[in-house]
């Protein structure tokens, strides 16, 4: 990415070729794309053209691109705007296209840059706010590469009514752009000027005779003069090299590393009975070892073990309120999606019915899923969110009583709160052999079918009013087939989907995303799904170790226990007994998750 941040629409490439120049697709170039049109026309017209992230096949699913921009306003498509603003939007588009023809007719780089211009459809053009923006561009639908007659028509519900009527639509190679565009001279910046011929000290004096001395003294007094003017020596700053949403980034990072720091060195002084009690807040365990209440209505508190996990004879013990271990609830709620040929992940929300994402199961011909506990089942779909918003959500009804069990949904909790995501990542499946059995028929594989659990920590939130939903930014490890998964925080209840990832050339950084529970909770309701948002933070508590394992424990281990614990770092409440701890996106290969 090379700075555009707000989302607007996604796509799979099923049934689309990409226009390709150097036997590269063109939408992998936009960095070349966003050079030259900078050089010709500046941020106006770069802002004309989406920025696209591509998410790979994972071997089942088609890849897919997720287009961002940084232009404000409401996004509609041409097609639905009144017949008053879609004129203006017309106008606009006429005019941007216009003021690109030079550049569209340069000898260097005119051939790509009108390869760009091919789009995938009539919904390829949209309003952003008051200004053109073009999404889906640089594909075809397949076969239209080599049928002439059949881009021309397809031109002209694309940009053909829009365009200025002489210029030639899009080609798809420089051949075809050689036969059509008649190039111009160059008009890119990087070009060098032509070669001045050096004029000596002696060929100035000879050319402009006795004069030659006052112009001279008068030249130097003039740049004596301005140097003492304020501000003039004042170097240019620097051109900025790192966007302002990477530095954020990694600023929330190092931010976060600083507090993991301070909490491990506050722990230093720990003796070693209490620096097991408290070791569950100051580095996330295994969800092995955590247990959870087993009444899902019991109130949001799981159970780290301090020893390396539990037996099922110790799991529940006189005293003490039965338990699930939360892998085994993932196991019990996460379930693979299979959508005609591709897979991604999705989870239970009742017992009759499964969240994943929109862009897991669009134009999917089949619906099924499969799950340990849930076998392979067929499904329907009930409702999917809106095309191009951050409602990539969709309910899938399957067969009541199918062995999965629901998942409550809570608010994400806050920077460092440890989240663990479960899913199906086509990476990981692709050297399965209970996958491989599935895939053949053998329906009874799916008992052997285990979610990949992944687990890290919330890095940052980011909320969109507009859409009622917020980001999680996290660091649990997701590929593509996590998408429609959840991610759930130490209590087992989920805090987000997953859904897309994002990386930037520039940092060796992948940024990982879930829409957030309240955007899910909302996309419920108004399916007529009732999904209650819990707000109580996740309590997790060190299990008490059986007394045989007290009583064994050094007595001198004892005695230089902290009479005071030591201040926590901002944004932390102090180390205390009841410790916490804690834990990307699907069918395409990548999002937008993936």
């Amino acid at each position: 990415m090379t700075g555009a941040t707000r989302f607007v629409a996604s796509r799979t490439l099923a049934g689309l070729d990409a226009v390709r120049s150097d036997d590269r697709p063109v939408i992998e170039a936009y960095d070349r794309l966003r050079r030259i049109l900078r050089q010709h026309g500046g941020d106006a017209a770069v802002e004309l053209f989406a920025e696209p992230v591509i998410s790979r096949s994972n071997g089942a699913a088609p890849a897919r691109v997720d287009w961002y921009t940084n232009l404000d306003g409401a996004i509609r498509p041409l097609a639905d705007l009144d017949p008053e603003n879609a004129a203006q939007l017309r106008h606009r588009l006429g005019a941007a296209l216009a003021a690109l023809e030079p550049v569209l007719r340069d000898r260097e780089a005119g051939a790509f840059t009108a390869m760009c211009l091919n789009l995938a459809g009539p919904s390829a053009v949209l309003a952003v706010g008051h200004a053109p923006l073009l999404v889906d561009w640089g594909l075809l639908p397949q076969g239209l590469t080599a049928d002439e007659r059949g881009r021309v028509r397809h031109h002209a519900t694309t940009l053909g009514g829009l365009a200025p009527e002489h210029l030639p639509y899009p080609p798809v190679d420089r051949q075809d752009w050689a036969a059509r565009f008649k190039p111009a001279a160059s008009v890119g910046r990087d070009r060098l000027p032509e070669p001045r011929p050096h004029l000596g000290v002696a060929a100035l004096l000879a050319r402009r005779g006795g004069s030659a001395p006052v112009v001279a003294a008068a030249t130097a007094a003039a740049l004596v003069t301005l140097s003492y003017v304020p501000g003039v020596l004042v170097f240019p700053p620097l051109p900025r090299t790192v966007s302002a949403e990477s530095r954020a980034f990694q600023t929330a990072w190092l931010d976060g590393l600083r507090r993991r720091r301070d909490a491990l060195a506050a722990a230093e002084g720990f003796a070693c009975p209490r620096l097991r009690t408290e070791l569950p807040a100051l580095v996330p365990q295994s969800p092995a070892g955590v247990r959870l209440p087993a009444d899902p209505a019991a109130p949001p508190a799981a159970r780290a073990a301090v020893e390396p996990s539990l037996s099922s004879a110790e799991s529940v013990r006189p005293g003490m309120a039965a338990t699930d271990g939360l892998v085994e609830r993932l196991e019990r709620s996460t379930v693979l999606v299979l959508a005609g040929d591709a897979t991604g992940s999705g989870f239970f929300v009742a017992d009759d019915l499964v969240v994943t994402n929109r862009h897991v199961v669009e134009g999917a011909s089949t619906l099924m899923i499969a799950g340990r506990h849930a076998g392979v089942v067929p499904a329907r779909l009930v409702q999917v969110g809106a095309p191009g918003t951050l409602t990539d959500f969709a309910l899938l009804r399957v067969p009541p009583r199918s062995g999965g069990r629901p998942l409550a949904l809570a608010k994400p909790g806050r920077p460092l709160t440890p989240v663990v995501a479960a899913g199906f990542p086509g990476l990981y499946l692709g050297t399965d052999p209970t996958f491989a059995r599935l895939r053949d028929g053998d329906a009874a594989a799916s008992r052997d079918l285990v979610p990949v659990v992944q687990t890290g920590v919330v890095n940052h939130l980011q909320r969109y009013d507009e859409a009622a939903v917020t980001l999680v930014l996290h660091g649990a490890e997701i590929a593509p087939g996590n998408s429609g998964g959840p991610l759930v925080d130490y209590c087992g209840r989920v805090v987000g989907v997953n859904a897309f990832g994002r990386t930037d050339d520039r940092m060796p950084v992948t940024a990982r995303y879930a829409l957030g529970a309240d955007g899910l909770a909302a996309f419920l309701a108004g399916a007529g799904v009732t999904a209650a948002l819990d707000d109580r933070p996740c309590d997790l508590q060190a299990t008490p170790r059986p007394a045989a394992a007290a009583a064994a424990e050094p007595a001198e281990a004892t005695a230089t226990m902290p009479t005071q614990a030591p201040a926590a770092p901002a944004g932390q409440t102090a180390p205390r007994p009841d410790a916490r701890t804690a834990p990307r996106p699907g069918r395409d290969a990548r999002p937008p998750a993936r």
